[in-house]
């Protein structure tokens, strides 16, 4: 005599369904597990495209980077060749972010006044004096500057704000604030970002007629810039051009 419930057995429990069995499978033979992407073939909607074009650059203008955390080449995807390392941080770049704050002294009619000055060194960076004369020469490394913003001097004219890189005006204004010091996605961004070898100093020119006491209520200066940091590997760096001021 059979067991009454071994039909329903049957049906229901795994590795002896007899129900629903066919002599195929669910999915068919012609179907690939990892398909290749659609870029990579042409249909009639689309050319087939490739992110990889070698050649296009030159191999003496890719820098090899050495990395602190062991040998992650294996993980990169994008093409070394032509990717645009001046407009971002490689692999192995450190943060730079420089904010400082002006609430003391005062700045007399046709002089000047840092309200930071940054110089390089191989092992960092240094904050000193105005002096461009002090500025480090590092043999190693060198900084991109991507953002800045500051504040202006509080209810005068004729003040001449100054950027200088490397001993050198990079970049002035007068008399308007470029950008403000915070928050962060309000700074000014530089399309190409600013190369800084030596050193670089945010200084005010002061034209105004009269001194500026930078302790009184409200008069306060601050600025900030923020960057990363590259390595030279074996040669100097080729790959950008610095601002270039109109004689």
């Amino acid at each position: 005599m059979g067991e009454p419930i071994r039909g329903q057995r049957n049906l229901k429990q795994p590795y002896r369904k007899k129900g629903f069995q066919t002599p195929y499978s669910m999915a068919g033979d012609a179907v690939d597990a990892n398909p290749p992407p659609p870029s990579s073939y042409s249909t009639t909607t689309h050319v087939a495209t490739s992110a990889h074009r070698e050649g296009l650059t030159s191999p003496v203008q890719q820098r090899p980077v050495r990395s602190r955390f062991g040998d992650r080449s294996a993980l990169m995807r994008y093409n070394n060749l032509i990717t645009p390392w001046h407009l971002y941080p490689k692999a192995d770049s450190a943060n730079i972010i420089e904010r400082q704050k002006l609430s003391v002294g005062t700045v007399a009619d046709g002089s000047t006044a840092d309200i930071f000055a940054v110089y390089l060194t191989d092992s960092g960076a240094s904050q000193t004096g105005a002096s461009v004369a002090v500025a480090g020469r590092p043999n190693l490394e060198f900084w991109r500057i991507k953002k800045f913003g500051h504040a202006e001097l509080n209810g005068v004219a004729g003040i001449t704000y100054q950027i200088l890189i490397d001993g050198q005006i990079a970049l002035a204004w007068d008399d308007f604030q470029l950008s403000p010091s915070s928050p962060y996605n309000q700074l000014f961004e530089f399309e190409n970002p600013l190369v800084v070898k030596e050193s670089i100093i945010f200084r005010v020119v002061n034209n105004s007629g009269g001194a500026y006491d930078f302790s009184g209520a409200g008069n306060a200066v601050d600025g900030i810039f923020t960057g990363w940091t590259e390595q030279y590997v074996a040669s100097s760096d080729t790959d950008h051009t610095d601002i270039t001021m109109p004689a």
